[in-house]
């Protein structure tokens, strides 16, 4: 068969009212209406799939499955950073409590870096909120801490909590002065 010179048969067949209505949007939309043009190009198309011939449709599968491992090895190199941050955190409690011969939780040492952190004794309400633990949560830990000694509660009446070495040096410099 010559492709300059093609030879037309006519067909009939039956196909569903829906698939009709399909191959009727598709043939308004990209065959200015032409049904006959839409459904030869859609057997031809078919066939190029069923040939192998589609490599275009490959070629798309391919860049998408590129795309997808590359978004899931971001995925993954930001899973193994949070991973070595938190073995680094562990790492360093592990290295503090070794260090004051007492295993800290990870609340206590929440409210730690807290208290280092503002440089001056706390309320349990700022306790609260630069720790985000909930409030069982942070007076079992203070008061743990308390025992211990890490922390002491201020004297001065306003219930205000501070590493213990930090509130003796700040009375020692309000001594000075």
């Amino acid at each position: 068969m010559n492709e300059a010179d093609p030879t037309f048969v006519r067909r009939k067949f039956t196909i569903t009212e829906r698939l009709d209505q399909t191959l009727q949007e598709m043939a308004a939309r990209h065959y200015q209406g032409n049904v006959s043009l839409c459904l030869r190009a859609a057997i031809e198309s078919h066939r190029e799939t069923l040939e192998g011939d589609g490599q275009f449709a490959v070629r798309q599968v391919v860049r998408q499955l590129d795309t997808l491992q590359q978004a899931m090895q971001e995925l993954q190199a930001d899973v193994d950073n949070a991973l070595v941050e938190r073995d680094e955190v562990q790492k360093e409690t592990q290295l503090r409590s070794a260090v004051w011969g007492v295993e800290l939780t990870e609340g206590m040492q929440t409210i730690i870096d807290a208290l280092n952190s503002s440089g001056s004794p706390l309320r349990i309400e700022d306790l609260l909120e630069q720790t985000e633990l909930n409030p069982p949560q942070l007076q079992k830990n203070l008061g743990r801490l308390v025992d211990l000694g890490f922390v002491v509660e201020t004297t001065d009446g306003k219930q205000r909590y501070g590493r213990a070495g930090q509130i003796n040096a700040s009375k020692n410099r309000g001594g000075l002065q």
